[in-house]
């Protein structure tokens, strides 16, 4: 599962990455040890409290952050209504792509905007609240530590390297001054590649100068950490394009399983969840109901679900489905089934000719396709 939902806001279901359980606890226990060493004298609990209403704030900042990004797309067409919200940068921030390098820039630098905003709204709040009444020092220290984070949130995200939306952002200049989105994307990770090698660079020298001082040496491992992890994800860019060659001209029809099975919305999903899991019925079968295809349910949908609750939970409760259900067409080009698989969390997508069932586009159908194209062509994958 791709997150935990925790909240719909703006007609988008907001999923926390489980990687939050950790930034919340590095969070609070920096802030409040930086808060005792600095004030020996205040209550025991009250660093604590700051610093874990600080995380929590800056964990809801971060939020807005990524909603900011989404509405944004949707305006510029993109579908989907799901946001998972990750610390900082989106492991899809590659094949993620708007519809014009202006709505590129538009889509990246929006969330960055807002955190700025936010962070300088919240710190003049904490140094107005702290001005005001000194006993309201606590509610300034955690409007003062969500203001510092939303800030460094948004001078960090303009890294020009992916998945930051500083990547986004020269993947748009690319892409306008070449005209062409895939010239920009090879830009854009040929930039990263060099921002995390001069990184590496600074932590090497960062070691050194601190090994000689005898100082600590941890910052500038994670400098040659975070540039190293620059490095490796600019590789990305490059797969990505791989694949997006290779499924370039190609139509759903030719990529779809014909061969598949349908479900009904009132069955429960212990009755198929298995088979499902497994692959013996495919990563995701169409929902039926009187000749018509009412929804889709997957792999993702099911281990959703804990096992214990596979009994009486019924594929209309889970299934993705509903007017705004995304469908495929035969003609359609596979690189747009993609897009949908990924903004809509999907493992595969109903192929409609018409109102008929032509068959299932997934995930497992287009890596063959793929594979069997890179083969002809005698590539590696």
């Amino acid at each position: 599962m791709n997150g935990v939902p925790v909240a719909r806001i703006l007609g988008f279901e907001v999923r926390l990455h489980f990687t939050w359980v950790f930034i919340v606890a590095i969070v609070t226990i920096t802030v409040a040890g930086r808060i005792s060493s600095l004030q020996p004298d205040v209550a025991p609990l009250l660093p604590w409290a700051i610093g874990l209403a600080g995380s929590l704030g800056f964990m809801a900042t971060v939020v807005a952050h990524e909603l900011a990004h989404a509405v944004v797309a949707r305006r510029d067409g993109t579908p989907g209504t799901i946001v998972v919200v990750h610390f900082i940068g989106s492991p899809n921030a590659v094949d993620v792509v708007a519809s014009s390098a202006r709505a590129e820039a538009q889509v990246a630098l929006a969330g960055p905007a807002v955190s700025a905003v936010i962070g300088v709204v919240v710190s003049v709040a904490a140094y107005g609240a702290f001005a005001v009444a000194p006993v309201l020092g606590p509610v300034a220290d955690v409007l003062l530590v969500i203001g510092v984070l939303d800030l460094l949130l948004a001078a960090v995200s303009l890294v020009p390297a992916f998945p930051l939306d500083g990547g986004r952002v020269v993947r748009a200049i690319g892409w306008a001054g070449k005209r062409d989105m895939r010239a920009g994307s090879r830009f854009a990770g040929s930039v990263g590649r060099w921002v995390g090698r001069i990184l590496i660079i600074i932590a090497f020298a960062s070691v050194l100068a601190a090994a000689q001082l005898g100082n600590d040496v941890v910052d500038g491992i994670m400098i040659g950490l975070i540039g190293w992890f620059l490095m490796a994800y600019a590789g990305s860019v490059d797969r990505w394009l791989m694949l997006d060659r290779l499924i370039e001209g190609v139509r759903v029809g030719e990529a779809m399983e014909p061969d598949f099975e349908t479900v009904t919305p009132q069955l429960t999903l212990d009755t198929f969840a298995a088979s499902i899991l497994d692959g013996t019925v495919g990563p995701a079968l169409p929902v039926v109901q009187e000749d018509a295809v009412v929804g889709i349910v997957g792999a993702s949908q099911v281990r959703a679900v804990p096992k214990r609750k596979w009994a009486s939970t019924r594929i209309a409760d889970v299934m993705v489905g509903g007017d705004a259900m995304p469908v495929a067409t035969p003609d359609e080009e596979l690189t747009r089934v993609l897009e949908h698989l990924r903004v809509w969390q999907l493992d595969g997508l109903p192929v409609l000719d018409g109102s008929t069932l032509r068959g299932v586009v997934t995930k497992r159908s287009i890596a063959a396709i793929v594979h069997a194209r890179a083969t002809a062509r005698g590539q590696v994958l």
